[in-house]
């Protein structure tokens, strides 16, 4: 972005310009494979960024995603200042040594829905479910083995709480309640593992 021996800024905007669309063109057609519409795609432009012959780079997302003219440059390299300054102090910025751009990512996505996090934690009372079946299961700390009720997965709801030892299958895992846990599941689909 910055040579510091002829004090010249980058100016190859096609050639930059052409690296970033291939990117892009290569996230599209993943997304596209996966099912999305291309005109639902969105791209993040991201530099990996260091000043002269630093070890360390800083990742750098942007808010352009071209480069057009000396402003663009200029932009990007007060964002890496920015970025750079924010993490490890202003005095440690060294563009007079030049700015070096190592990585080129194009982070392509889709937006998708919004969970609340706001409502992780379920304010009324909790029950125990009912077990689909026992199994005697061997645990760490226990001498010998407890009959340990199983769950399924109709057993995750925001109003449930599930007591260890306790085994809770589902489609995609299974969790093992340890004596002394419990499992608490929310309304979003995560769980919490508590100890007693």
């Amino acid at each position: 972005m910055y040579n510091a021996t002829n004090r010249g800024l980058y100016d190859s905007y096609d050639e930059f310009n052409a690296i970033v669309e291939e990117l892009e063109a290569r996230g599209r057609e993943d997304l596209v494979r996966q099912g999305f519409a291309p005109e639902d795609v969105r791209y993040r432009l991201e530099l990996d960024m260091r000043y002269g012959n630093q070890l360390l780079t800083q990742a750098v997302p942007l808010d352009i995603t071209r480069m057009h003219g000396v402003g663009d440059v200029l932009h990007m390299i007060k964002t890496f200042g920015d970025v750079y300054s924010h993490r490890f102090g202003a005095s440690c910025a060294a563009p007079e040594a030049g700015i070096r751009v190592g990585t080129v990512r194009v982070a392509s996505y889709v937006e998708g829905d919004k969970v609340a996090f706001d409502s992780l934690e379920h304010g009324g009372a909790r029950t125990v479910p009912e077990a689909v079946g026992i199994r005697r299961v061997h645990f760490v700390d226990e001498l010998q083995p407890l009959d340990t009720p199983v769950y399924d997965r109709t057993a995750l709801t925001g109003e449930a709480v599930i007591p260890g030892p306790a085994i809770v299958t589902t489609e995609t895992t299974t969790f093992l309640v340890e004596p002394g846990w419990r499992l608490e599941p929310t309304a979003q689909g995560a769980v919490w593992f508590l100890q007693d």
